[in-house]
């Protein structure tokens, strides 16, 4: 094993792909922060904003370009993925300039996954296929949706990518990992302007093509069999589960799901007294702890232990929302006295 990571982290591969694609990200970011061509992509803070100050929403270019040239110069096999991350780019960028209906962004997505999964020729029902398309239509919207802290998309994105690399590294991957890593690479470098107090936020066209990736390379990982299907959605699953019981609560209030707010149990905790920098942190903490567990079980040939493990992470995601719940709770009662 020791052996596997040692010749993965010395080859030149690796290195160039890492660094190349470090270098570019932060020259990007460093051009959109003072240039003014990107003038017109600014977060104006406003009722549902968890900033105060306007500042630039569109970091993602300096995510997403660079990937997509280190893909071009290290990972040309997997150069298949660059006209999907470019449309979604794209359409992100069209929305920050017009404001695109969010049935149309759905039909595009919608389009895009469903050619991207033919590409990959899935040998599946089309019962399966359909369950697939829509999970990761639904991963492609809740990266989106997660996107509203400081650092904390950005972070937890390090970690998840990196879970994908070491699982490749194991399996004697190499070509994959790489292709983890320079997604890991533009992240990190992104991290550094984007963690709290941020100087720049990603936007949709970061977080679009992220969650895309998010859900594309679980699923080819899954086809070349070097993890279960299971798998991504142990590892994103402090996404998936926050994401998806807020919109599950929004129905049953009969909420808009496409307006935004502010009741992500992530933004009820900032607005209950803790820092955007102390929820970073302990999501990086949880997201780290899914990863381990999704790796464990991946790698402990014991139904038992594996039992356990998914049981204990059940129970600590009930004991985070409960906690949230609460202290969401008292933040009402204490503003309401206030008043």
């Amino acid at each position: 094993m020791d052996n596997l990571f040692l010749s993965f982290l010395y080859s030149k591969h690796f290195i160039f792909a890492f660094t190349t694609t470090l270098f570019l990200s932060t020259v990007f970011i460093r051009y959109i922060l003072k240039s003014r061509i990107f003038s017109r992509f600014i977060d104006i803070p406003n009722q549902r904003s968890l900033h105060i100050k306007p500042k630039s929403n569109g970091g993602g270019l300096a995510i997403i370009i660079p990937i997509i040239i280190s893909i071009l110069l290290y990972s040309s096999q997997f150069f298949y993925l660059i006209p999907f991350l470019l449309g979604l780019l794209f359409l992100s960028f069209l929305d920050g300039l017009l404001v695109i209906k969010p049935l149309i962004r759905l039909a595009v997505q919608f389009v895009t996954t469903f050619i991207f999964l033919l590409a990959l020729d899935l040998q599946l029902s089309y019962l399966f296929l359909t369950i697939i398309l829509f999970t990761f239509i639904w991963v492609i919207n809740l990266y989106n949706f997660m996107d509203g802290s400081d650092g904390l998309v950005t972070g937890m994105s390090i970690i998840g990518f990196s879970f994908y690399t070491t699982i490749s590294i194991l399996a004697g991957d190499f070509n994959f990992a790489i292709l983890n890593c320079i997604i890991v690479a533009g992240c990190t470098s992104f991290l550094f302007f984007n963690y709290p107090p941020a100087k720049i936020f990603m936007g949709d066209m970061g977080s679009i093509p992220l969650g895309f990736l998010c859900g594309a390379i679980g699923v080819m990982g899954w086809n070349k069999g070097l993890w279960p299907l299971w798998f991504p959605l142990i590892v994103f699953s402090p996404f998936i589960v926050d994401a998806t019981i807020t919109l599950i609560k929004r129905f049953i209030k009969k909420e808009s799901l496409t307006q935004a707010h502010r009741s992500h149990y992530y933004q009820r905790a900032i607005l209950a007294g803790f820092s955007h920098k102390q929820i970073a942190l302990f999501s990086y903490f949880l997201m780290i702890f899914a990863g381990l567990i999704g790796s464990l079980a991946l790698i402990i040939d014991n139904h038992k232990i594996i039992t356990f493990i998914f049981i204990l992470l059940f129970f600590c995601f009930v004991s985070i929302i409960r906690f949230v719940d609460i202290i969401w709770a008292k933040y009402l009662v204490s503003n309401q006295n206030n008043e």
